[in-house]
């Protein structure tokens, strides 16, 4: 593979509702959802993936140069260098510019990854409605204990907590929608809850939607049921939390974590 055109291209900026980080999107290599181990980040409207962790899965050589602070990949008799924090890029002793620089978190160094697929010769693409890097290439392989699934919840599971998400978060997006999830969820594994997502829902005092006459035959926007799942999944807006309000619990103020899209989550 030639790179000299790829490296004076310009890159597409990946527009997204709101920014997110590595912890709120999901990773899909080959259709199946895996730990995302900080492989991908989004930051200020831009996916970026991890140049190590990619040339890994791929079989590429890359060498870290720590005089220099660079990151170098070999591959098919040709050698391309990322800085840190830096939009330049070195091809063969030949500088390029990116429309973005890249990032550095935890040592490592993160290209935008239009960029990083075009070199790497993989296909990707950004959900934004699911909130995930779906990447396909045939020579990416995934272990079993590499997936991720919905653990024990079953499809009605599934439904009850998408209704739930649905009429409580009321038009928020899906990060919202996730972090009301996550308090659901987060109550079922705390013993002083009822130990199952209806249990919760419908424990008396809590949740008053679901005494609509209307909740039991709600059907969810698609929206909630992305985040219901993108919560089971592992996904936390709201890590810990166990309660959520409109307005602050004066009770609680101690106990405040965030207010997400004008609703005051708890611990």
């Amino acid at each position: 593979m030639r790179f000299k055109a790829l490296l004076l291209m310009t890159l597409v900026v990946i527009v997204i509702s709101s920014a997110a980080f590595a912890t709120d999107s999901l990773l899909s290599i080959n259709d199946q959802i895996i730990n995302n181990d900080d492989m991908t980040i989004v930051d200020s409207g831009v996916v970026y993936g991890s140049v190590s962790m990619f040339a890994q899965r791929l079989g590429i050589d890359v060498t870290w140069l720590e005089l220099s602070k660079l990151a170098v990949i070999y591959k098919d008799g040709d050698y391309v260098s990322f800085g840190m924090e830096t939009n330049k890029v070195l091809m063969n002793n030949e500088y390029s510019t990116m429309e973005h620089s890249t990032r550095t978190i935890d040592g490592r160094i993160y290209v935008p990854m239009d960029y990083l697929s075009e070199l790497f010769g993989f296909d990707y693409l950004w959900d934004e409605n699911e909130l995930t890097t779906k990447v396909s290439h045939p020579m990416m392989t995934v272990t079993p204990d590499e997936i991720v699934n919905i653990g024990n919840y079953s499809e009605e599971d599934l439904l009850w907590l998408a209704r739930i998400v649905d009429i409580e978060a009321r038009g928020g997006s899906v990060m919202k929608k996730t972090a009301v999830a996550n308090v659901v969820l987060n109550r079922v594994a705390d013993p002083r809850f009822p130990d199952t997502i209806y249990g919760v829902i419908f424990q008396r005092g809590q949740f008053p939607p679901a005494y609509y006459s209307s909740f039991s035959t709600l059907q969810p926007r698609e929206t909630s049921f992305i985040a219901a799942k993108r919560a089971m999944l592992g996904i936390q807006v709201a890590e810990n939390c166990l309660y959520f309000n409109m307005v602050p619990f004066k009770s609680k103020a101690e106990d405040f974590y965030k207010n997400i899209e004008g609703d005051y989550f708890y611990y």
